[in-house]
């Protein structure tokens, strides 16, 4: 019985194990392609505007936008991503998605230069924001951002 109870807690723990990368590939993949359209969009309307596009200004105002364990139907998307010609990579999303934009005198957001370090850039600028709730938990959050800087894709608390 003692041999039962150890393997049915060493099963708990192997399967624990396998859910964080499971969860890191779902919304990092997601963030990369959803990424990759927010920079055609952004660098398009630049080309046509002389400026970048903001869909808000910092991860409260991200679209969808409650991030859950399980994809969200994006449904109507909001008026800015419309301007932008957002073409979501998937009907649903497992995160929350914004683009914040300004000049060089408007201030980055706090999340990109506290969490992300972030320097405040010396020309026009957007900064690219997903937020996940990869375990479901509704109170830690994985935040991928991306910028017009450095187009990489940056990771804090993935898999959460």
């Amino acid at each position: 019985m003692i041999a039962v109870a150890i393997l049915g807690v060493l099963t708990g723990v192997l399967v624990y194990s396998f859910m964080g990368p499971a969860r890191k590939v779902k919304t990092g993949s997601e963030a990369q392609a959803m990424f990759a359209e927010f920079h055609r969009a952004e660098s398009q309307y630049s080309v046509e505007h002389g400026v970048y596009f903001a869909t808000g200004t910092d991860e409260s105002d991200i679209f969808p936008t409650t991030p859950t364990s399980a994809k969200q139907a994006v449904g109507a998307q909001p008026a800015a991503w419309d301007t932008l010609r957002i073409q979501p990579t998937s009907e649903s999303l497992y995160c929350g998605y914004v683009a914040a934009a300004g000049s060089k005198d408007d201030a980055i957001p706090a999340l990109a230069s506290g969490t992300f370090g972030m320097a405040q850039p010396t020309t026009n600028w957007y900064v690219l924001i997903a937020k996940c709730d990869a375990d479901g938990d509704g109170t830690d959050y994985s935040y991928y951002l991306s910028s017009s800087v450095d187009p990489s894709l940056k990771k804090d608390h993935e898999g959460q």
